[in-house]
């Protein structure tokens, strides 16, 4: 067994790494884009199981509701099409086998499995489009035609010269970690020109600590050690890192 004693330097150098990524602002990020058409916001799993309600719901992934809500909006204001929101959701069925990993969440029809709040109106806007998945990879997803996600981002490639996936809700280490993942290896497999980017204002991840975890038999989840480690190994694999993206600079 490896000491993990002997990695603290190791561990600084990712956080170190991951905490210089650059802060952009709307507008840079659409000036690196191309076009504003090229450009997807696609949130991940930004409903009241992970935020409000339920056993998964935590007040720490919560806190991206709002800077995502901010994005939206200025992205919308200099005319991002409705079309190019795309909502990943967890809608399990009630026997889903991945509750033998996690505990019962976002079964499909239930509250926990509805967009949060805030975000509501964005994924009713006419054209917007949303994926219901069975498991943490919302490329397996499928919208009310039965298409699955992956199809719809192979077309993507195909459609545009360029293409530009901003990802954006929870969790850093899961659903974030295999979205961005695996639109940034599709593109690698069909040799596409196209950007997957994280700001990290705009994720987050749950916190369990040993003591609750031990109580309850499940396994303990330290967020910040979770968020630094998955965060790094992204831009590792050639996501983009930013810290944030603001409306402006700041003075």
């Amino acid at each position: 067994m490896t000491n993990i004693n002997t990695h603290h330097e190791f561990l600084t150098y990712i956080q170190n790494n991951v905490q210089q990524s650059p802060t952009w602002t709307v507008d840079e990020l659409l000036t690196r884009a191309g076009e504003v058409e090229n450009l997807y916001l696609v949130y991940v799993d930004i409903i009241k199981g992970f935020c409000d309600v339920g056993p998964l719901s935590s007040s720490r992934v919560r806190e991206m509701v709002q800077p995502v809500k901010q994005l939206t909006d200025s992205l919308l204001e200099r005319g991002l099409l409705p079309s190019n929101l795309i909502f990943l959701h967890d809608a399990h069925p009630e026997q889903a086998v991945e509750f033998n990993s996690f505990v019962p969440h976002c079964v499909h029809g239930t509250v926990e499995a509805e967009i949060v709040d805030e975000l509501r109106s964005y994924q009713d806007l006419p054209g917007a489009q949303t994926y219901s998945k069975n498991a943490t990879n919302g490329l397996f997803g499928v919208n009310q035609e039965g298409i699955p996600f992956h199809e719809t981002v192979k077309k993507i490639f195909d459609r545009n010269a360029k293409s530009t996936f901003v990802m954006v809700g929870d969790c850093t280490d899961l659903c974030i970690y295999q979205n961005a993942m695996g639109i940034r290896l599709l593109a690698n497999q069909q040799n596409a020109d196209v950007e997957v980017i994280v700001p990290i204002s705009h994720v987050r991840t749950y916190d369990l600590p040993i003591d609750v975890a031990k109580e309850i038999g499940a396994f303990a989840h330290n967020a910040d050690f979770f968020d630094i480690v998955f965060l790094y190994h992204m831009k590792a694999n050639g996501i983009t890192l930013v810290t944030n993206l603001l409306e402006k600079k700041e003075v």
